[in-house]
């Protein structure tokens, strides 16, 4: 049983507009209902997740807009039926309701044409909310309501392998020993495949012109079946050709498009990949997209049969789609016992390991999910403050309009035209304020593409599209209902007899109309404050992680990657010697004081984990995973890598010399505790290793992971595999001038080569927090648009308050009132405005503080710098809002305010 969430809130709150005798009845059972439908669509699982919540979403929407007009409708019909018992029944004659329509937006337009100055605050106002709701649901809609973009994408799930009580390894890859066995043993998989994810793959497109980095990925057979996606022309792999001398190429429709200028004829012409001529079999449509791969130009068969495919050696990324009628939970319980098989035929070889299955939307939503709908929230919290302020302006307005109300309804007309008359007016401002507004989430829409991370799930798939229309125009159209619903009713009580008695002041200026706008200004500073307080929260957040030492020296460091094909480059020796070559010509550019090279970079995730074999105190042998990372030349120097014991790598330490090896201090301390590590020797891979130095700790994730690390140098394990290296110089020449000298220098070795994705350090870095900053920005414009509008809201009320209350204060002044008197009642009273409003946005805010702990980092969700530093602003903000009216009303001249009307 759920709780009654965000939406029970809402509907409970919807449920009070009613009249107290309807409410008494008939409250309890409408959020009853709405409860129990919404909890039956949450339960479907039948229906993808994302779809659950988007009709739930619906749900709520259609029944609010259902509340908002019943209410009226009810309160309507009560005041109807107490006019009928206080006079004689007239009938009156009741024109179509359409023509009404039309007859209401005709007057409404006359009306609203004589008020630019309010029309424009509004339209603005709404535009602003209805924009930023409509732009963050685009991408809310795209990466988290809408399916996958597969037939049955609910039947694809993700396959990994795990270790028990290793959280590092909870999803892991899989073997590709493995694979085969599970592909023929799993009954429950309709169709299965693997693809090679473990770090981006690439290829040199040579040819015509330039040579050119491209994106392959190396997939089995049945991938793309997987997906259930068929090419525009040609075909796909076959387990036949699932070996590394198979040559052959699947092009992306982009690659097709912009390399071979569409080529009718391109299926068995070859192009060349790293100077290995690939025959083309198939294009891909433009429609098929790659969740997992990403921004694929081209596809490759994936090896399966050559000595990689150890046991041991887990680099792959499993996919498979489930029979009709089969469940995970089914599927696992057959994939589960293939791998006991395993286990039994090589004991030891598979302990603590499972194989686990996860649905491929959640695989690949994952954590974005709790920052969208954050985001949706806070974007939604922004719509609410733009719609409490034009409320707050309508009922200004409404000023101006009491006489005119009480004129129309002792001339007989029934409360129910003048609230539908009001309405229409709501709705005809909104319908401007939301064409504005969804030509602004238009824009936004690019903005969000341009600024959002390469980590947010699906970003590729965001576009304003129908759907995005729709709901701006939903939204117009509660939001005119909403920000129309309070002068609306506040019409219905209009005392006719009242107000044409009284030739000065209407309802609308008595002392329960300034408490009514008082209360919404409360609201809106409630609102702002909570927008405000999660901003801060990430800002203190981003600020921790941008300060946070990942033991590096990122300043002046330029980075580039160098993949050297195998083709040409065929033994370890040949790649040895090229890169010894290219990081001596390096070195003699000016400006260059270090040149190294890894196989990772710093703070760039997990890679490479291999077992460390040692032998413990007891003499027993023991497995530590470490992180692997090959390195050559100044690597240490050139990031600011502290040596604490021993020595670094030096250029005698080759293929003729001893296997030498650095590790961290981190692996050091766990290992061999007080004693000195150097000249330990342990078994890494294939052989046996000295330690002969210990160097500091460099983190392995941008939020400061460490752990256990070893150095290798690539002079000496450069023959393990073709290692594509990232250069990493400290050089103070600007960044664009040194790639292309970098550049000159790798084309004047091989001009078939490419000097591959150059940042430097500071990006790379940057890269990593890409999110973190993301979500910041947004938050931080949506706290700043809440705080404007909380400001105006203040002001607005106070000065409206100041010209209500002119006659009154030139009678204090009169009476020898000083100035400082007359500003503290202005101040006073948007400091009692602002203080409630903060008093409630405190509470809220504790509440979304508990929803963003996910997004925090070593700030706790009750900061007191933010819970104190942020009400301490908007105090600020509400006074000087507060204090210019307040320095008006001192201003007036007593004599002319008493003679005032």
């Amino acid at each position: 049983m759920r709780g009654i969430g965000l939406g029970g809130i809402l509907i409970t709150a919807l449920a009070h507009l009613f009249p107290q005798r309807f409410r008494s009845r008939f409250a309890d059972e409408i959020v009853a209902t709405y409860l129990d439908r919404r909890d039956a669509l949450l339960d479907n699982h039948t229906i993808a997740h994302g779809s659950r919540l988007l009709r739930a979403t619906t749900l709520t929407i259609s029944t609010s807009m259902n509340l908002i007009s019943s209410a009226i409708a009810e309160r309507y019909q009560r005041s109807r039926r107490q006019r009928q018992r206080r006079r004689p029944r007239i009938r009156i004659w009741q024109e179509p309701m359409i023509k009404t329509f039309f007859t209401d937006s005709r007057q409404a337009l006359r009306t609203l044409s004589k008020q630019p100055g309010y029309v424009a605050v509004a339209v603005l106002t709404l535009a602003l909310g209805i924009g930023a709701n409509t732009a963050v649901f685009s991408v809310l809609n795209s990466v988290i309501l809408s399916p996958l973009p597969y037939p049955e994408s609910d039947r694809l799930i993700r396959i990994y392998n795990s270790w028990e009580g290793s959280p590092d390894f909870s999803r892991n890859y899989l073997s590709g020993y493995d694979f085969p066995r599970f592909r023929d043993g799993v009954q429950g998989f309709e169709t299965v495949a693997v693809m090679y994810t473990y770090r981006e793959t690439g290829r040199d497109l040579t040819g015509d012109g330039a040579a050119q980095r491209v994106k392959a990925l190396h997939v089995s057979s049945g991938y793309f079946e997987t997906y259930r996606a068929t090419p525009l022309f040609g075909r796909t792999f076959t387990r036949e050709e699932e070996h590394g001398d198979a040559r052959l190429a699947i092009l992306s429709y982009r690659l097709w498009r912009n390399y071979t200028n569409e080529d009718p004829d391109i299926l068995g012409k070859t192009i060349d990949l790293d100077g290995d001529a690939h025959k083309v079999i198939a294009v891909m449509r433009p429609s098929f997209l790659d969740v997992v791969g990403g921004d694929v130009d081209l596809w490759v068969p994936q090896d399966l049969q050559s000595e990689r495919n150890s046991r041991g050696n887990h680099y792959l990324t499993g996919i498979a789609r489930l029979g009709p009628g089969v469940t995970v939970e089914q599927a696992q319980a057959q994939i589960d016992a293939v791998q006991a098989q395993l286990a039994e035929e090589a004991p030891g070889s598979y302990e603590e390991q499972r194989v686990d299955l996860h649905p491929l939307y959640e695989d690949v939503v994952g954590t974005t999910s709790t920052t969208l709908f954050i985001l949706w929230g806070a974007s939604g919290l922004v719509l609410l403050i733009a719609c409490v302020n034009v409320a707050n302006l309508s009922l200004a307005r409404s000023v101006g309009r009491t006489k005119e109300m009480a004129i129309r309804t002792a001339l007989g007309s029934g409360r129910g035209r003048l609230v539908g008359q009001l309405l229409t007016e709501s709705v005809v401002v909104a319908a401007v304020g939301g064409v504005a507004g969804s030509l602004l989430a238009y824009w936004g829409v690019k903005t969000l593409l341009a600024i959002s991370p390469e980590s947010l799930a699906r970003a590729e798939e965001v576009a304003f599209d129908p759907t995005l229309l729709g709901f701006a125009i939903a939204a117009t159209v509660i939001t005119g209902l909403l920000f129309g619903a309070a002068p609306a009713i506040h019409s219905i009580n209009v005392a006719p007899n009242e107000s044409l008695r009284d030739g000065t002041r209407g309802n609308s200026g008595t002392k329960r109309g300034r408490n009514i706008r008082s209360v919404l200004v409360a609201a809106q500073v409630s609102l702002a404050l909570v927008l405000l307080i999660g901003a801060g929260l990430l800002i203190r957040s981003f600020l921790s992680l941008r300060h946070l030492d990942l033991g590096i020296d990122a300043e002046n460091v330029a980075t580039f990657e160098v993949h050297l094909p195998t083709a040409r480059y065929p033994t370890g020796e040949d790649r040895i010697q090229f890169h010894l070559a290219l990081q001596d010509r390096l070195r003699a550019l000016p400006n260059v004081t270090a040149v190294g090279a890894a196989s990772w970079l710093p703070a760039s995730g997990m890679y490479n984990s291999w077992g460390y074999g040692y032998f413990d105190e007891a003499g027993e042998r023991q497995w530590l995973p470490a992180q692997i990372r090959t390195v050559e030349g100044d690597y240490t120097e050139a990031l600011g890598i502290q040596l604490l014991r021993g020595r670094t790598f030096e250029p005698t330490d080759n293929l003729d010399a001893d296997r030498v090896a650095l590790v961290n201090e981190a692996l050091a301390k766990r290992l061999y505790g007080e004693r000195n590590p150097l000249g330990e020797v342990f078994t890494f891979g294939s052989g046996e290793w000295t330690v002969i130095g210990v160097v500091s700790d460099v983190a392995h994730e941008a939020r400061g992971e460490f752990g256990p690390r070893v150095y290798l140098t690539h002079s000496q394990f450069g023959t393990n595999r073709n290692w594509a290296l990232t250069y990493i110089v400290k050089t103070s020449t600007p960044a664009r001038d040194f790639y292309n000298l970098a550049r000159r220098e790798l084309v004047s070795m091989d001009g078939s080569l490419v000097l591959y994705q150059p940042r430097t350090m500071d990006d790379v870095l940057g890269r990593q927090i890409a999110k973190d900053k993301f979500v910041l920005i947004l938050m931080a414009v949506f706290a700043t648009v809440a705080l404007s509008l909380a400001a105006v809201g203040i002001y607005g009320v106070l000065s409206y308050s100041v010209n209500q209350r002119v006659h009154e204060i030139g009678i204090r002044m009169a009476l020898g009132a000083r100035a400082t008197q007359v500003r503290g009642i202005v101040v006073g009273q948007a400091a009692m405005v602002a203080g409630l409003g903060m008093t409630a946005g405190l509470v809220g805010a504790y509440g979304l503080s508990r929803f963003m702990q996910s997004l925090l980092f070593d700030v706790t969700v009750t900061d007191p710098v933010v819970f104190g530093g942020v009400p301490a602003l908007l105090a600020v903000v509400a006074f000087v809002a507060g204090y210019l009216p307040a320095r008006r009303a001192t201003r007036i001249d007593p004599m002319v305010a008493l003679r005032r009307e």
